[in-house]
């Protein structure tokens, strides 16, 4: 490798982080309390309403508790997974395009849009990112199992991942014809899954595994008024136009060819999968894969047209317009989301309020809160969600396993106007029946 590209390469990854440190962070407040809860006790599935598989959840507990809940924790945790993106998406360019030019400029057009695009906060949709990134790397490369144990971990990091699977076996027995190479594919994942089956099984929360990350999201979420947000704005369908451009241009030009081009093929329907994941709630935080393939198609594009270097100069006007400067404007040195000074205050009030083993419940404050406080919800716990509690029977066996271990305060805050399941708004009319005829204290946060 020339060092001149090692040396823009390193100068991109530190631009990259210095983008990300300068930029509003957002610290989803489940990024803290589901492994917090974990490493508490709580057993997924069982003893907590946990909607995803367990991989980003377990991951992030260790990390908590070998360096502790601390902001720059998650912030390093969530910059390492970008920084990586970074890498894979150079080595994927360089197997398509055989070109290290193309691969670094890939990066480059990734570095300047990801940080804007939604990119700083870890959500599950970021932490699926290198592990897909990995697998359609090791299928260029033909290292069938490696593709499947990779898509396998982000499988268990978020289940809709799952249509990559899918995929990959159609994908395989189309282009290499042959049953063993889809077998040795699927025994990644397999062996992962039966990992998973058995440790579900011993703990006792299989049928709430099954419950909260495939029947309810599949068969009850979407009926829910206010679940499914798909509407765009008119900046948001301009900034994806211009995304796509080059990967819609890309396929025009090679028309008949298109099949022939096992790369492209390959990463054109990881881009469409992409945004199909993207599904029930559009944010671009929820498209953060579709941004790595979009910065992949970017460079393979320019590699295949002849660019002039003013129009070149034109795209990156028009994302620098609609993509960076509104954010800059809004975002630039901002204090953490969920993880401000209100919420420290907030915490340390919740902390003078309790003495540190009484058990509390968050009826309407952020679940961030248990963490910065110290403090622990009974068995089992439920975020303030409508699609969670309005499930028919959920809030009476939560009533039902908290007898005996009532809490000792209920923390909650002025309902917000809105529809009544809206965020802010909601309450389970069950279980604030149930606070009140249980006398417990109830304390409002302002």
């Amino acid at each position: 490798m020339k060092k001149s590209i090692v040396l823009i390469g390193l100068a991109a990854l530190v631009v990259h982080v210095f983008l990300l440190s300068g930029l509003r962070f957002t610290a989803w407040p489940e990024m803290l309390s589901y492994p917090y809860l974990r490493n508490n006790g709580f057993l997924l599935y069982k003893d907590m309403i946990h909607p995803y598989p367990p991989v980003l959840t377990m991951a992030l507990s260790i990390i908590y508790k070998l360096f502790g809940y601390k902001l720059i924790v998650l912030k390093v945790f969530t910059w390492l997974i970008i920084l990586v993106n970074d890498v894979l998406i150079f080595l994927i360019v360089k197997k398509m395009v055989n070109s290290e030019r193309w691969a670094v400029i890939s990066v480059i057009f990734y570095v300047l849009i990801q940080p804007f695009l939604e990119g700083n906060q870890l959500w599950f949709d970021l932490a699926i990112v290198p592990f897909i990134l990995l697998s359609t790397y090791c299928i260029l490369q033909k290292k069938f199992f490696w593709s499947g144990l990779f898509l396998g971990v982000a499988i268990l990091t978020k289940q809709t991942v799952g249509l990559y699977l899918v995929f990959g076996i159609l994908y395989i027995a189309y282009r290499e014809r042959n049953f063993k190479k889809v077998l040795l594919f699927l025994l990644g994942p397999a062996v992962l899954f039966l990992v998973l089956l058995f440790r579900l099984i011993t703990e006792g929360a299989l049928s709430g595994f099954l419950n909260w990350t495939l029947i309810y999201p599949f068969t009850w979420w979407s009926k829910f008024p206010g679940y499914v947000q798909m509407v765009l704005t008119r900046r948001d369908i301009v900034i994806l136009v211009l995304l796509v451009l080059p990967a819609i241009l890309l396929i025009l030009k090679l028309r008949r060819n298109f099949f022939r081009e096992k790369s492209i093929l390959l990463t054109t329907f990881c881009l469409l999968l992409s945004f199909v994941l993207v599904y029930p709630r559009f944010s671009f935080f929820h498209l953060q894969l579709g941004i790595a393939f979009c910065a992949i198609f970017y460079s393979v594009f320019l590699s295949k047209f002849k660019f002039s270097y003013i129009l070149h100069l034109i795209s990156y006007i028009l994302l620098f317009w609609f993509i960076c400067l509104p954010v800059l404007k809004s975002d630039w040195g901002k204090e953490t989301r969920f993880w401000g000074n209100e919420d420290i205050k907030v915490a340390e009030l919740i902390k003078n309020s309790t003495k540190p083993d009484d058990l509390i419940f968050l009826l309407g404050p952020h679940s961030g809160l248990y963490v910065l406080s110290g403090r622990l919800p009974p068995k089992p716990w439920a975020d303030n969600f409508a699609w969670y509690l309005e499930i028919p029977g959920v809030q009476d066996e939560i009533i039902k396993r908290w007898e005996g271990k009532i809490p000792k305060v209920v923390f909650t805050n002025n309902i917000q106007e809105g529809n009544w399941y809206d965020l802010g708004t909601y309450r389970p009319k069950k279980i604030v029946d149930w606070i009140r005829n249980e006398k417990i204290q109830i304390s409002v946060l302002k």
